[in-house]
């Protein structure tokens, strides 16, 4: 019984190493092209193949909860600026879901906050099924492995207080961020966000 007892736990030992490690070692990120809101410029992941780290956020206009993170995203793009690390934002709602999220919208929003990264049209919801993504916010992080080909570091939650930021411990985004740009490791490859649905078509 002992033996039996002491092979299972060894099994489950070795299954949470390799949990583990698959979640340190994804698959290399394919390459898409999206339409920046701002200027209509074609903006591919490609583009940045110099960078250390990409940070992509699917955020909205309307939602309450993209709202609530504006600042702390903002924080991040300026605490990161020229380290490495560029942010992109996709907005993947389509304006049939909310007027507020058309393309138009977007360009309006982006330059009444002065916005300094691409905010990308992802209307076709392509970026947005190649990543599975869910919610506004939501965050990934790719880490560059090389010659521009991109792992996935992190996806989930900018941090662990949706509400006040001034009460968040926990801060997701910017650990991630920080790991990628030195290529090191993190105990956890997910969190799982909090936000408005992503409507899908």
């Amino acid at each position: 019984m002992k033996s039996l007892r002491s092979f299972i736990l060894t099994l489950k030992a070795a299954l949470l190493l390799a949990i583990m490690a698959s979640a340190q070692t994804p698959g290399k990120i394919e390459n898409f092209t999206l339409i920046n809101a701002i200027n209509h410029n074609s903006i591919s992941l490609s583009d940045y193949k110099n960078e250390k780290a990409i940070v992509l956020i699917f955020t909205s206009n309307y939602c309450p909860f993209a709202k609530l993170y504006e600042e702390r995203i903002q924080n991040l793009i300026s605490q990161y600026q020229g380290k490495g690390a560029q942010f992109l934002l996709i907005n993947s709602n389509t304006s049939l879901d909310h007027l507020d999220d058309s393309i138009e919208e977007m360009e309006k929003w982006a330059k009444e906050k002065n916005a300094v990264v691409p905010y990308l049209a992802d209307k076709e919801q392509k970026v947005a099924l190649q990543f599975k993504a869910t919610k506004n916010p939501e965050v990934f992080v790719l880490q560059n492995t090389g010659e521009g080909n991109f792992i996935l570091k992190y996806r989930g939650a900018i941090d662990d207080n949706p509400q006040v930021a001034q009460e968040a411990t926990a801060f997701y985004l910017r650990d991630a961020i920080t790991a990628a740009v030195n290529r090191k490791n993190l105990p956890y490859a997910e969190k799982r966000p909090v936000g408005c649905a992503i409507q899908k078509q």
